[in-house]
């Protein structure tokens, strides 16, 4: 019974480590999307996800909404113009102001009348709004070009930890099932031991070793849905068919030794690369301009007022008298200098009271960034010397589990060793070499996790 319960805690170690791979799944452009192929690569399948996926798009039609902004923002720098044209029945005026033989009250309807108004207005001089909002407008686009690289970066890790997490589960069911043929010879030669009465076997030998073989098929299964899930999920993230085939460049994990930046030097990295502060820098030029536009909005906007009118009725006499005016036969064009201002007594105060306290939130939103920021980069780095270690530790120890195992199968196959050194050999050798692909698999895992919090992934995808 000791020997199942020790058999049984090394298999779940590994199911425990398949399963973490698979719950990555939850935590998807600007290249083209590689053509469709039967082997991927990791830049293969970043390379589609970012020129496929729905979330990155998302996002990049609020850039465009925020270059249509901007758009807007510019052109008020130009005149405004509005035209209004009319056409409509034109009573009959004939004669002057003085006399006319036609009556207002009896009005004869003979003919139309066409109307066209035009009125032109050139801000001159607005104490800075058209400017401050001009700037608000172009930090806006950068804010969500950074998104768009935000989300980008997010779909990068994403691929990375589902490519990782489907070679782990390979290598998983690999081990599993070396240990299930190891195990599946040994009872068949305990069977035919039993069979031929030899001495030393009994039946407990035999329920023992099927019991481990039990629990490593139990686990297999755990692990193959880990494996079927990774890959699904791969194939959704990168764009490609459910049905079609997905084949990785990579066998399995390793942990080829790679540079990483050193972590102070990586720290000033991130806060120099990564989009959540390029977000928050073009955040405050955004919000400080925005105060500055709603404060000139306590002074006068300055214009050059253009209004010209064409009125035009056959059935009337234009009126040659400056003081006589016909709105349906009559023209004038007239340019003025002009002012406006508008008194709400209190509005524009609150206003700009709460574009400050904007301001002020994204400067808290800046610091929080300052000092999350590099803990994400130690957090990674710590990770990053963990799994080194780990795979360190655990390298020497599978090997010479493998030995022991190779000499207990070896020992029982004599018929000098019994059941349980066998389980004890296959717990160790499980349990250790499933610890050695959970450490190269968090090896891989927190390189690009320093990648993501340092800002290079999606510059090294830009390239």
């Amino acid at each position: 019974m000791e020997d199942t319960t020790r058999m049984r805690r090394a298999m779940w170690a590994a199911v425990c480590v398949a399963i973490m791979a698979v719950a990555l799944i939850p935590r998807m452009a600007w290249a083209q999307a590689p053509a469709p192929s039967a082997v991927y690569t990791l830049k293969d399948l970043i390379q589609r996800a970012l020129a496929t996926s729905p979330e990155i798009r998302q996002f990049q039609r609020g850039a465009e909404v925020a270059m249509a902004k901007k758009d807007q923002a510019d052109a008020a720098r130009y005149p405004q113009i509005e035209l209004t044209a009319v056409v409509g029945p034109s009573p009959r005026a004939r004669g002057t102001v003085v006399d006319s033989p036609d009556r207002k009250d009896s009005p004869t309807i003979n003919n139309v009348f066409e109307i066209v108004e035009m009125t032109l207005v050139q801000p001159l001089y607005t104490f800075g709004k058209i400017s401050s909002f001009r700037e608000a407008a172009d930090a806006g686009v950068r804010v969500d070009r950074a998104k768009v690289e935000e989300k980008a970066s997010d779909v990068i890790l994403r691929i990375k930890e589902l490519y990782y997490g489907r070679l782990l589960t390979s290598d998983l069911l690999s081990l599993i099932d070396e240990i299930s043929e190891d195990l599946d010879k040994a009872i068949e030669k305990t069977e035919r031991q039993l069979k031929a009465d030899a001495p030393g076997v009994d039946e407990v030998d035999l329920y023992k070793l099927k019991a481990f073989r039990g629990e490593a098929l139990r686990n297999r299964y755990e692990t193959q849905k880990g494996f079927d899930l990774a890959t699904a999920a791969l194939r959704t993230f990168a764009g490609l068919d459910p049905g079609q085939p997905l084949e990785l460049d990579a066998k399995g994990l390793d942990a080829a030794p790679r540079q990483a930046e050193p972590e102070e030097q990586a720290i000033g990295t991130a806060l120099d690369l990564r989009s959540e502060m390029h977000q928050v820098r073009a955040g405050l030029k955004a919000t400080e301009a925005l105060v500055r536009a709603e404060e000139s909005s306590l002074y006068p906007q300055f214009f050059l007022g253009v209004n010209g009118y064409y009125a035009q009725a056959g059935n009337r006499t234009r009126q040659q008298n400056p003081f006589a005016y016909d709105p349906l036969n009559d023209r004038f064009v007239a340019v003025v200098l002009g002012l406006k201002y508008n008194l709400d007594f209190g509005i524009t105060r609150g206003k700009i009271r709460a574009a400050q306290a904007e301001h002020l939130r994204v400067q808290e939103t800046k610091q929080f960034a300052e000092q999350g920021i590099p803990l994400q980069v130690r957090k990674a780095h710590r990770e990053l010397v963990e799994a080194k270690e780990s795979i360190r530790a655990t390298e020497e120890g599978w090997r010479n589990a493998r030995k022991w195992l190779v000499a207990a199968k070896a020992n029982f196959d004599l018929g000098v060793g019994d059941a349980r050194d066998l389980g004890q050999a296959v717990e160790a050798y499980a349990k250790l070499r499933a610890e050695n692909f959970k450490g190269m698999y968090n090896y891989n895992l927190a390189l690009a996790n320093i990648e993501h919090a340092t800002g290079r992934d999606v510059k090294e995808e830009m390239r």
